[in-house]
């Protein structure tokens, strides 16, 4: 089983969103594939209980460390929906993934925001030889100054970042709200999470080699 943990202390910067699209990408690929929301606003919950097709969704505890390993059994993916800020949830949420995404939109203040997760990334390294991390560009305006620059400014961390980005668009709360996956739907937001699939899978499968 493969844990991969979304991750960022602040708030907006797309995190659920990205969670819940990616656990169904990966569901949708044929993988087994929970949903556990430490988010404690429980918006991932709530979108979960709305849909009729969205993967097997738990709330989570203060003991990620037991509860998540005991889901392997069941399942091949686990997919961590974190805290927007540094709780002792998203620290355990750390410990227990293989795989830290962290998406960050396109500002200053965004990318400042991250600085706190990488430093317990980096000491969880140090520790444990893992996990693996990687930024995700979320909410990017298409032709903004910002949107062209930020791939350098998250590569100066010494960081991975993945090549899809996810765009400012209306089908993402659109499709939240209503239980639903972009992919459910067509156009470009549909296109960002099946790309964002594939790299995931292709950094999971990477990592257990």
């Amino acid at each position: 089983m493969r844990v991969v943990a979304v991750l960022n202390q602040k708030g907006g910067s797309g995190k659920t969103t990205i969670a819940t699209n990616l656990a169904c990408g990966v569901q949708r690929r044929g993988y087994r594939v929970a949903l556990v929301d430490a988010d404690p606003q429980k918006t991932a919950s709530e979108w979960a209980a709305r849909g009729d097709d969205t993967p097997p969704t738990y709330e989570a505890t203060k003991d990620l460390e037991t509860n998540v390993p005991a889901l392997s059994g069941s399942f091949d993916v686990v997919v961590i929906d974190g805290a927007p800020r540094m709780t002792e949830l998203a620290t355990s949420a750390v410990k227990v993934a293989d795989l830290i995404l962290i998406p960050v939109q396109p500002s200053g203040a965004d990318i400042w925001a991250a600085e706190d997760i990488l430093d317990i990334i980096e000491a969880r390294q140090k520790v444990a030889g893992g996990p693996d991390a990687a930024f995700v560009v979320s909410r990017a305006v298409a032709q903004t100054n910002l949107a062209a620059t930020i791939r350098g400014a998250l590569e100066s961390y010494g960081v991975r970042v993945l090549d899809t980005r996810t765009g400012h668009r209306v089908a993402y709360p659109e499709a939240l709200g209503a239980g639903l996956s972009v992919l459910d739907t067509s156009g470009k937001a549909a296109e960002e999470i099946e790309s964002l699939t594939t790299e995931v899978i292709d950094l999971l499968t990477n990592s257990n080699e």
